[in-house]
């Protein structure tokens, strides 16, 4: 992995692990709205970069909804300090 790809794939999976947590503190009514709205900031972030790869945006998704679901089976769904 070069320093550019390592660089990019510690900023990813930084932004998945924080907007999981983020929306794990959230009442669980809100949380569907939070992923959406988080899946809609990485994709504006990452199209003012310049990528546009619709597969990246779901995967970043994907990995903030299983986070997610880690967090939620630890025993703390509410947040706190996950």
């Amino acid at each position: 992995m070069t320093p550019a790809q390592k660089a990019a794939f510690e900023a990813i999976t930084g932004f998945v692990h924080r907007a999981a947590m983020e929306i794990a503190e959230l009442p669980k009514d809100q949380r569907g709205a939070a992923l959406q709205l988080a899946r809609n900031s990485f994709a504006h972030s990452i199209a003012d970069q310049g990528a546009t790869d619709p597969k990246l945006v779901e995967i970043c998704t994907d990995g903030i909804a299983a986070v997610l679901r880690e967090i939620e089976a630890s025993g703390n769904p509410s947040g706190g300090h996950a």
